[in-house]
C-alpha cells in the first residue's frame, strides 16, 4: 500500500503511505455538495464580519456539532483554455465562494436544522460510490475523514506534534518499566 519510491509530497491519494480507499469498503458511502456563490460586491464591514455568519462555516460547524461526517472548502477559480496557465487560488476571504460537502451512509441525515436553508435552496450536486467518486471527491472525503480523526485523538486529550500525535504520560516513572 506505499508509493513505488517511497517520496510523498501530499499532493496526491496515491502518494500516501496508507491509502485508506484501498483498505476499507466504501461501497455505500454518498455525498452531497451545497455550494455558496456570494456576490462579491464591495459592502462595507464584509472583510470584518464574524466567520460564523458564513453559511458554509456555520453549516459546517452544526453538522460537526451533529456527527456528520463533512468538510468544506474554497470553491478554486475556473480554469483558463490555456492549459499551461495555472489556476489563480481561490481568495482568502469570507466573501470568496464556498462549498460544503457531506458524506454519509444509508438514508441521508436530516439536514434542515444543520445546513442553512440558502445553502439548500443553491445549486449542488449529490452522488455515490456506485455512480462513481471523482478524484476531487475522494480527496475531500479523505480530507473529511482526516478531520474526524484528529479532533478524536484531541478529544482523547492526546497531543500533536507537526504531523504526528503523542499521549502524555502523566503517571509515575516506576510505571514506565512496566509497560
Amino acid at each position: 500500500m506505499t508509493h513505488q519510491n517511497h517520496q510523498t509530497n501530499g499532493a496526491s491519494l496515491e502518494d500516501c503511505h496508507t491509502n485508506f480507499f484501498a483498505l476499507t469498503e466504501l461501497y455505500g458511502i454518498k455525498w452531497r455538495k451545497l455550494v455558496w456563490q456570494r456576490e462579491c460586491g464591495g459592502g462595507k464591514g464584509e472583510e470584518g464580519a464574524a466567520p460564523l455568519g458564513d453559511p458554509v462555516i456555520s453549516s459546517y460547524a452544526r453538522c460537526l456539532a451533529g456527527d456528520i461526517l463533512c468538510v468544506w472548502r474554497r470553491v478554486p477559480s475556473q480554469q483558463s483554455s490555456d492549459p499551461y496557465d495555472m489556476p489563480a487560488p481561490p481568495p482568502l476571504s469570507l466573501r470568496a465562494a464556498k462549498e460544503l460537502w457531506i458524506f454519509w451512509y444509508g438514508e441521508e441525515p436530516d439536514l434542515s436544522g444543520l445546513v442553512a436553508p440558502e445553502l439548500i435552496s443553491g445549486q449542488g450536486d449529490q452522488g455515490s460510490w456506485e455512480g462513481g467518486l471523482s478524484y476531487e471527491c475522494r480527496s475531500l472525503l479523505f480530507k473529511a475523514l482526516h478531520n474526524l480523526i484528529e479532533r478524536c485523538l484531541l478529544s482523547r486529550d492526546f497531543v500533536r506534534l507537526g504531523k504526528w500525535f503523542v499521549q502524555p504520560y502523566d503517571g509515575d516513572e516506576e510505571d514506565v518499566g512496566k509497560r
